[in-house]
Formats: structure tokens, C-alpha cells, sequence
């Protein structure tokens, strides 16, 4: 049975992880940094268009926040939902390891990297904070400071580490006790959460 050809495009997307763009060795790792501080920079200034501010505007700033009130919610350096972007990160390293098995870690934590900030930018924008606050998850929601936004993302990236360190199974394992640890206090996480904004829960 033959195998079906890549595109062009996946084909060059390959070769740019693999060999770098001058096609010798893997990209460096200042390309990656780079690549990787450009698009947390291109989130930031997105997120202050969309009205977001880069520090809490009701409360001084915690190292940890637990409330989830608008004045409190998503809006300090780390929360509960620190470890969701966590296990977010090591199943994004656990998918790009068997969808790109031949990429250099660093091409695939860049990769990474993009989907956080993506969704960082999804989750701000007016319709996704409607579809938050009109679901029955728990407190109210009125976006991300930028602050922790970059946070969230900073997690996605510890979080991809640490899977590369314990393997798919430890992956797994600390996947299910931050899901049962969070549906046990906040009343939220991955399951709980998408079951609330399809009005299941």
C-alpha cells in the first residue's frame, strides 16, 4: 500500500522544522525563542485592541488568585485555570509527538506555543466571553488581563515540558487528578466546562 504525497506546503512546513530555513541541521534556538516571543508580542497588542488591560483594574495584583468575580476572574498572574493551559500544553506535546515525530522538540514547543496564543486571542474576543458568562460555569468572566494571558501560555509550555519528561502515561495520570482536583473545587474543568457551554450542566 502506498503512501498518499504530501503537499508542497506540508512538505516545505516539514522541512522548516527539520532543517531550519537555511535547510542545515534543526532551527536554531534563537529562531524558536524569536518565534515564540513574536507571537506572545502579537497577542499582547491584540489583546489591548480588544479593550483588554495588562494589569487588574479593580484589585492589586496577586501572585495567585482563587475569585471569580469579574474583578478577580482570569485576571491575576496564575489561577485554577493555570493547570488546565498545563494539561492543555502536554496534550499538545503528546499529539505533535505522534503527528510529527521527526520534528526537533523545539519546532514542536514553537507549534505549541502558536496554538496558546491563538486560543488567547478566541478566548477575548466579545462572542467566546458571551458564550462563557451565558454558560453555567462558575463566577463571571470579562476576558484575560494581558498579564495572564502570557501566563496561560507560559504554562502551555511548562506543561509540554513536564510531558516529555513523564511520558504519555504520567501525562495522562496528571491529567485526570487536575481534572478531578478542579471539578471537586471550582466546579469547572475540561469536561465540566464543555458540557456547561453546550447546556449540559
Amino acid at each position: 500500500m502506498t503512501q498518499a504525497p504530501q503537499t508542497a506546503s506540508g512538505d516545505s512546513l516539514d522541512a522548516l522544522a527539520t532543517t531550519g530555513p537555511r535547510g542545515r541541521g534543526k532551527p536554531s534556538l534563537a529562531l524558536c525563542v524569536l518565534l515564540c516571543a513574536a507571537a506572545n508580542a502579537t497577542a499582547a497588542v491584540l489583546l489591548l485592541l480588544f479593550g483588554r488591560p495588562l494589569l487588574p483594574q479593580q484589585e492589586t495584583l496577586r501572585l495567585w488568585s482563587t475569585g471569580f468575580g469579574a474583578a478577580s476572574n482570569s485576571q491575576h498572574l496564575t489561577d485554577p485555570y493555570s493547570f488546565m493551559h498545563a494539561v492543555f500544553g502536554a496534550g499538545l506535546c503528546l499529539f505533535l509527538d505522534r503527528l510529527k515525530p521527526d520534528w526537533p522538540v523545539r519546532s514542536k514547543l514553537a507549534v505549541a506555543v502558536l496554538g496558546s496564543v491563538l486560543w488567547e486571542i478566541v478566548e477575548n474576543t466579545p462572542m467566546v466571553i458571551d458564550l462563557f458568562n451565558a454558560s453555567n460555569q462558575p463566577g463571571a468572566y470579562s476576558g484575560d488581563t494581558i498579564l495572564n494571558a502570557l501566563s496561560d501560555t507560559g504554562f502551555v509550555m511548562l506543561g509540554f515540558l513536564a510531558a516529555r519528561f513523564v511520558g504519555w502515561r504520567g501525562t495522562l495520570l496528571l491529567a485526570l487528578l487536575v481534572e478531578v482536583a478542579l471539578s471537586a473545587t471550582i466546579g469547572d474543568g475540561f469536561v465540566l466546562g464543555i458540557l456547561a457551554v453546550f447546556g449540559l450542566f
